[in-house]
């Protein structure tokens, strides 16, 4: 009896000895596949509450992944949450999804617009002093044209295009440029002639002045556009407007000159050294959306940012027969077009726009004005006043709605992204 209970005794050691091993051998080869000390569990029942609930367990890595219970998973993030924008109702400066007018009440409209100009004229600050920059005369549709740059200029070309160019001229957006030998601005042809022809009929488009700023600013700064003309401005920013505390013996200029050249390079796709990371013009390498409307608020007038009011001088002795609108620039033009028997320029759908940058939207929108002090945004109020008073956009209800946004999000902070596909380089997103 002694001896069986011995030989049993001996027995069950054994068996949990084998036992043992064996786990210690499965265990050992399941932590060699998996290659992880630690990994994110998602319960996937219900016994321990919340199934969304994620836990750490050093132990979860003994356990297959693909067991009913549990879910292995590298990380869990909590959904990304985007700032609160200003409850308000739909801004026309933010869309274009407005039905087309017919023909006829395209007319009335037209007639409110220019009637309402002749109306506020004497109530303006400086466009009754100013008279029109430029003035392109087509003489095929007898129609004259005063350029407001970014309110779509580029796509006005493009539709005139195809009366005095081939199809893969007209396929050229270069062909718009000035240094460009057969462009439109270079052609004596294309210039109005003093006295304009007595049948001819102007029009202007026009643009949101706050949206046409912050166009500008990402087509030409940020999207690096232009480079060779614009480097010295840039540098000329970078070296008045960004605030270097922290080094006082440098070479303002040279530090400028890396940065923008650095940023040139990758918009043309060249690998190029990054500037020495202590360079204070790097992050960004071009100026901020802040630093730009300084600029332009002390008084640089670019034609992209320039009052459309100033340039074309609507309230002077210049007469428009059409008032378009760069956000229903598409109807607006279809009706111009049929309007004064131009419909065949219709039929040139090439589009010439140069932005590449994702489609504006609200949030964009704010993002980038969030980073103006209440004193820019009161300056450029008084710059556009003009521009917002006669092309009836509001201006006022933008700068309130920026403020409420800064005040509904505190932390919020914008960044400068690589926002064009074709740079090369080691910054996609610089705070």
């Amino acid at each position: 009896m002694s001896s069986l209970n011995t030989c049993f005794r001996y027995g069950r050691t054994v068996l949990f000895l084998l036992l043992f091993g064996y786990s210690c051998f499965y265990l050992g080869t399941l932590s060699v596949h998996s290659g992880r000390t630690n990994v994110t569990i998602v319960r996937e029942d219900n016994e321990q509450g919340d199934p969304a609930k994620s836990v750490t367990d050093f132990w979860a890595k003994f356990f297959v992944s693909e067991s009913p219970k549990f879910k292995a998973v590298l990380e869990v993030k909590e959904p990304v949450k985007g700032p609160v924008l200003p409850e308000t109702e739909s801004e026309e400066s933010h869309t274009s999804n407005v039905p087309c007018l017919n023909n006829e009440e395209f007319v009335k409209e037209n007639e409110k617009r220019l009637n309402w100009i002749q109306q506020e004229c004497p109530n303006t600050v400086r466009t009754k002093l100013s008279e029109i920059k430029e003035m392109f005369y087509f003489p095929k549709s007898d129609l004259g044209w005063c350029p407001v740059y970014k309110a779509a200029s580029s796509n006005v070309f493009a539709h005139f295009c195809s009366d005095y160019f081939d199809e893969e001229t007209c396929q050229n957006k270069h062909i718009k440029m000035k240094d460009y030998e057969g462009g439109f601005r270079s052609l004596d042809d294309f210039r109005e002639k003093d006295p304009p022809p007595e049948s001819e009929q102007r029009f202007l488009v026009v643009r949101d002045p706050f949206t046409r700023l912050l166009s500008a600013y990402r087509n030409k700064v940020e999207l690096l556009s232009h480079t060779t003309a614009y480097t010295e401005f840039f540098m000329d920013t970078l070296m008045h407007y960004r605030p270097i505390r922290w080094i006082t013996n440098f070479d303002k200029r040279d530090k400028a000159f890396k940065a923008i050249n650095y940023a040139q390079s990758m918009t043309e796709g060249r690998n190029q050294r990054k500037p020495e990371p202590d360079n204070p013009y790097l992050y960004p390498p071009y100026p901020t959306f802040k630093e730009i409307v300084y600029a332009v608020i002390a008084g640089r007038r670019d034609n992209h940012v320039i009052p459309a009011s100033q340039r074309c001088g609507p309230c002077g002795s210049t007469h428009y027969d059409y008032l378009l609108k760069a956000e229903t620039f598409d109807c607006d033009i279809k009706n111009m077009f049929e309007l004064t028997g131009n419909s065949r320029l219709l039929t040139n759908t090439e589009r010439w726009a140069t932005n590449q940058t994702p489609v504006l939207n609200q949030t964009m929108f704010y993002s980038y004005y969030s980073t103006l002090t209440s004193d820019q945004l009161d300056d450029l109020l008084n710059l556009y006043q003009d521009d917002c008073l006669l092309f009836q956009y509001p201006c006022q209800k933008h700068v309130d709605n920026i403020r409420k946004f800064k005040s509904l999000n505190p932390d919020f902070k914008h960044e400068y992204r690589n926002t064009w596909s074709g740079r090369v380089g080691d910054w996609d997103t610089i705070s």
